[in-house]
């Protein structure tokens, strides 16, 4: 990479199922007072019923569907975009990072059946006041993962030798030169907990938008040791663009 490039990751947070559910169930409202508004003097939007024209659209429903009503749209899964800097002198990897946000490289070597792209992985780790951890591309809990080199890769100097900040973005490690698809985003700005990290990460790039996100991720951190998140939280779109 001989100048700075920018990637991004979409990050979605909560439950699909649950989301599913409530979008149907608020539909389900929307068609029903679509069809019927006019003929009961009712609002045409679910938002503007009251509390008793709800119970009405109810109880009018169930012969009709039966089904469960919604009054509100869920909110969106996608929280927002995290949109960072790679650092062109800690190059190998940026450029890992990069093409695993394009999907560029094609599959796995060791895993053939997993693509070498972040596009629906989850952050499986999240500590509160601390991390965001995520990128095993090939199972998903932390216990996996593939760089663009075909496994490991050794740690950058520059990258080693860079100074930690909120929204820093950093190779996770099992280790000394043991980098592959996982990364992290630093959530905080507490020295002492940024002193941990000098030396010990490679750090190749820094949060240029998206600064809410990283509260949202630090809002759904895991209580338990392993940082799992109160919820689902995953990369529903990623892909470069220039510095």
């Amino acid at each position: 990479m001989s100048t700075a490039t920018n990637a991004y990751l979409d990050i979605y947070i909560g439950d699909p199922e649950r989301h599913s559910q409530a979008q149907n169930a608020y539909s389900r409202t929307c068609a029903f007072l679509a069809k019927n508004a006019s003929i009961y003097g009712l609002p045409s939007s679910p938002e503007h019923l009251s509390e008793e024209q709800q119970q009405i659209v109810q109880e009018l429903d169930k012969p009709e569907t039966g089904g469960e009503l919604g009054f509100t749209p869920p909110p969106p899964l996608l929280a927002g975009r995290l949109v960072f800097s790679l650092n062109p002198a800690v190059s190998k990897a940026s450029t890992n990072f990069a093409a695993l946000c394009t999907g560029e490289k094609g599959a796995c070597k060791n895993a053939p059946n997993k693509k070498l792209h972040y596009l629906g992985c989850p952050l499986h780790r999240i500590i509160k006041g601390f991390v965001a951890q995520g990128g095993d591309i090939t199972r998903g809990d932390g216990s996996g993962g593939e760089s663009i080199y075909g496994g490991k890769f050794n740690d950058e100097k520059a990258g080693l030798n860079a100074k930690p900040s909120r929204g820093s973005l950093a190779m996770a490690n099992s280790g000394k030169n043991t980098s592959t698809s996982q990364f992290f985003v630093v959530l905080t700005d507490d020295d002492k907990q940024l002193a941990k990290m000098k030396g010990k990460y490679v750090v190749f790039g820094e949060l240029k938008e998206g600064w809410d996100v990283l509260m949202r991720l630090d809002d759904v951190a895991g209580g338990d040791t392993d940082g799992k998140p109160q919820v689902p939280v995953w990369i529903g779109g990623c892909g470069t663009g220039p510095s």
